[in-house]
């Protein structure tokens, strides 16, 4: 079978695309002979930055000359983006012939598509014969197929409402899903501001060597630079000053150059800066030109209010230094289950007309419904839109030179957006 049959095959064989808990995973992981996917393992949960803090540690660790290799979920474009070895995807029949090892070993257990994704990443990961390996959590923490995995070093980037009828419908509650993946007297990081008091009461139950953002470690940001400081126990400073922007969240890189100092690896600040301003990664405030038109266009993966208010916090930064001098139009479609409302109160103070669309996606909200919601919280709306090929056409014949487009709401938003702009680049 080819990746496209094998997708379909692993998508129709479990009755639910989740189903959190690790027995299962573990009894096929141990039929397949796994043991560890590289000396050294990372772990990263949260609600978001996940994806970004993995692909800025990946691409200092590989600045600095470590074989890496990453896990991480949902993909984009291509399934192949899950699994990463050197910053680079995995082949079809990498994963191929990965998925029929799993199908021989699983026998008469019957897993989900998002276990047999971690399964499969884990094996091309061990084969690869890395230094290092990071792997994303998926979904809360405690009972994500991940988390059979030991760990050297966990990270919990934020805790936001997300999937709270998995995880919880409060912080404090989905704060102990993440804890979950901490473990006795290893290394851990918070990277959350304000974290829940929860996960520390859970850090310490579990006896994880916590640090924590804004306590232990953090930055200052300057005009066009900024600092990074660690405190010890005993009250010492290290510091790195002056440190060029990163490509990413400058919340999610401190937490980077903080994992850097509980790993057994060697990075020079040459190494450390060049790592941070090219991660590969698509999808987080990436930003692209449509060249029939001269347009401004970015696509960010946002899809719960946690985000939406970082997402707003750039857009805000953006306008005050100047890069945005006209309007920010926003494509939005999202997912059935997310906070549409709290959502647009994120980002309400910045943008001026909304773009309301819907994909092709059974768990995709109607786009009537969706236009409805933001109408009735006082939007400027256009649409609603068929597809989100509709919506980006009509952004793009109201939009001037001086404004920004902006594509968010959902991984397939942006899935759906970067494709009609490639298309457009063959043309």
């Amino acid at each position: 079978m080819n990746l496209s049959a094998w997708l379909e095959r692993i998508q129709a064989l479990h009755p639910t695309e989740i189903e959190l808990g690790l027995h299962r995973v573990r009894e096929v992981s141990a039929r397949l002979g796994l043991s560890r996917p590289a000396p050294i393992v990372i772990t990263v949960a949260g609600t978001n930055g996940k994806g970004s803090t993995v692909a800025m540690l990946a691409s200092v660790l590989s600045a600095a000359g470590y074989r890496v290799g990453t896990y991480t979920s949902p993909h984009i474009l291509r399934y192949n983006e899950r699994v990463s070895i050197a910053q680079e995807a995995v082949s079809d029949e990498a994963l191929c012939a990965g998925f029929a090892k799993i199908d021989a070993a699983r026998g008469d257990i019957s897993i989900t598509y998002f276990e047999y994704s971690t399964l499969v990443g884990l094996l091309l990961l061990e084969e690869a014969r890395l230094d290092v390996a990071i792997l994303e959590i998926g979904l809360g923490g405690r009972l994500d197929a991940v988390n059979m995995v030991d760990p050297d070093l966990s990270i919990i980037t934020s805790i936001g409402l997300d999937h709270q009828d998995w995880l919880g419908d409060t912080r404090e509650l989905i704060a102990i899903e993440k804890a979950g993946i901490l473990r006795a007297g290893v290394p851990a990081i918070c990277g959350d501001l304000d974290p829940p008091q929860s996960l520390r009461d859970e850090a310490a139950r579990i006896g994880a060597a916590m640090v924590y953002q804004g306590q232990d470690y953090g930055f200052q940001e300057g005009a066009d630079s900024w600092d990074w400081w660690h405190k010890d126990a005993a009250g010492q400073q290290l510091r790195h000053g002056a440190l060029p922007m990163p490509g990413l969240d400058l919340l999610n890189a401190a937490t980077v150059v903080e994992a850097l100092q509980h790993l057994p690896v060697q990075v020079s600040l040459a190494q450390l800066e060049e790592g941070l301003r090219h991660p590969k990664i698509e999808g987080r405030y990436q930003e692209l030109k449509d060249a029939r038109n001269g347009l401004t266009l970015r696509v960010d993966v946002a899809h719960n209010p946690h985000a939406a208010n970082l997402l707003a916090q750039k857009l805000h930064r953006a306008r005050a230094r100047g890069e945005i001098q006209g309007k920010i139009r926003v494509v939005l479609a999202m997912m059935n289950d997310k906070d549409h409302a709290g959502f647009y109160a994120a980002l309400e103070s910045v943008v001026d007309i909304w773009y309301i669309a819907a994909f092709s996606e059974p768990r995709c909200l109607n786009a009537e419904q969706l236009h409805e919601i933001l109408r009735h919280n006082g939007a400027t709306t256009s649409g609603p839109f068929t597809s989100i090929a509709a919506a980006y056409a009509g952004v793009c014949a109201d939009a001037s030179a001086d404004d920004l487009i902006l594509a968010t709401g959902s991984f397939v938003t942006v899935a759906d957006t970067l494709s009609l702009v490639a298309q457009e680049r063959t043309r």
